[in-house]
């Protein structure tokens, strides 16, 4: 006597194997269905592909009932990496799997009803393909989130990539071009390249900043490397968006950064890396943005880092045997005075002390360096001195 299970199990075999024979037909059955309700399969997904996909979903489902596993391709694995590769969104794959299964179960039932299965052997099988339903659109996620992130990293790797070649300037100008498209710039200028200093290795000086300066309608492209991270920016509207620019970069107030000037010809890329970097050396301290020319000084500091402590060192070689306080003083009371136009008493005021007193600090460092503030040339080489001391760190 046959026991009612392995009746169930015998009927349940036979119904899949009515399925399963089926498999090209219904396979076909569910690719026209979702092509025709879910757009992104109409625009984006290789129909071909799509019906064999579809073919082996259904001896995937049905196999192990019948008594033939499948021994192929993971089918949802291959959907999850191919429908990423084809830029179908994942909400799409996910209606399609609903609208397959949906299908299915209903020729499942038409099925058992013509076969006269059982009751319990069509419900066994009911239940066994809502279960493929969940582990399917399981595997697929998690391959389609696998497969953006590579594609994503791939992207990221090659975008920084063609941004290197761009600022090594080892492009020939047909290239740029392409170059310039692939990175989504214009082939016109102009163009500023921005050079921000990070805090260690890997580490991003500027977080975002890309988004940040697209909502303000500045396209830009970036490259991390050891030491700095570096960008390059289009700017349509130069009159408007330089200053939206800079303040972009200033807002988060730790990075230092340089920007070079404006420039039209891409090709000329790396020599505006070169100045950016020289700007970037004349930013002292934390959330300095300093633009290349607007300081002729500070970049004429920065731009012979390996001179220019010589040069300070014999200019203010009287300030030698002082000590650090007294020095730091006395250079820190000539600085604020040349930049409030030489006022005694407007430095004053900044440094909240009276105007005798900064008047008596800088005729100390005029007998202690020998040079006269009233002499023009002796005022200019104590300017570059203190514009060199500052960079160097020894005046906040």
């Amino acid at each position: 006597m046959v026991s009612g299970e392995q009746t169930t199990d015998a009927d349940t075999a036979a119904l899949a194997t009515v399925m399963l024979d089926r498999a090209v037909e219904l396979g076909d059955g569910v690719a026209a269905r979702l092509v025709a309700r879910i757009p992104a399969y109409r625009s984006l997904v290789d129909y071909e592909g799509l019906r064999h996909s579809c073919h082996e979903h259904v001896r995937v489902i049905f196999g192990d009932l019948a008594g033939v596993p499948y021994t192929g391709p993971d089918a949802a694995v291959n959907t999850g990496r191919t429908r990423a590769a084809e830029g179908v969104p994942m909400s799409a794959i996910y209606d399609g799997y609903q609208i397959a299964v949906a299908y299915l179960w209903e020729e499942l039932a038409d099925a058992a009803q013509h076969s006269r299965t059982t009751p319990a052997a069509a419900i066994r099988a009911s239940s066994e393909l809502w279960m493929r339903l969940q582990g399917f659109t399981a595997t697929m996620s998690e391959t389609y989130r696998a497969e953006m992130e590579d594609r994503i990293r791939s992207q990221e790797q090659r975008r920084s990539a063609l941004v290197q070649a761009l600022l090594e300037g080892s492009l020939a100008e047909p290239q740029v071009w392409d170059v310039a498209d692939l990175l989504r710039l214009p082939h016109q200028g102009p163009y500023v390249v921005i050079a921000a200093r990070v805090a260690g290795i890997g580490e991003h000086a500027l977080t975002g900043i890309e988004n940040k300066l697209d909502a303000l309608g500045i396209g830009s492209a970036w490259r991390l490397m050891h030491d700095v991270e570096i960008g390059v920016a289009s700017l349509p509207r130069p009159r408007d968006q330089f200053d939206q620019l800079i303040a972009g970069l200033d807002s988060g107030g730790l990075a230092r950064v340089g920007v070079s000037p404006l420039y039209d010809n891409l090709t000329t890329t790396s020599n505006a890396l070169r100045l950016a970097r020289i700007a970037l050396r004349g930013a002292v301290g934390a959330g300095d943005v300093v633009v290349f020319g607007d300081d002729p000084l500070t970049m004429a500091v920065a731009s012979a880092p390996d001179v220019m402590p010589r040069l300070a060192d014999t200019i203010l070689a009287g300030l030698q045997d002082m000590p650090l306080e007294d020095r730091t003083l006395l250079l820190e009371t000539f600085g604020v005075w040349r930049d409030t136009g030489g006022s005694a008493e407007a430095a004053a005021r900044r440094l909240y002390v009276h105007p005798n007193t900064v008047r008596y600090r800088l005729k100390r460092l005029e007998e202690r360096t020998g040079r006269s503030l009233t002499d023009p040339r002796h005022l200019a080489e104590l300017s570059l001195a203190y514009e060199i001391d500052r960079s160097m760190g020894s005046v906040n």
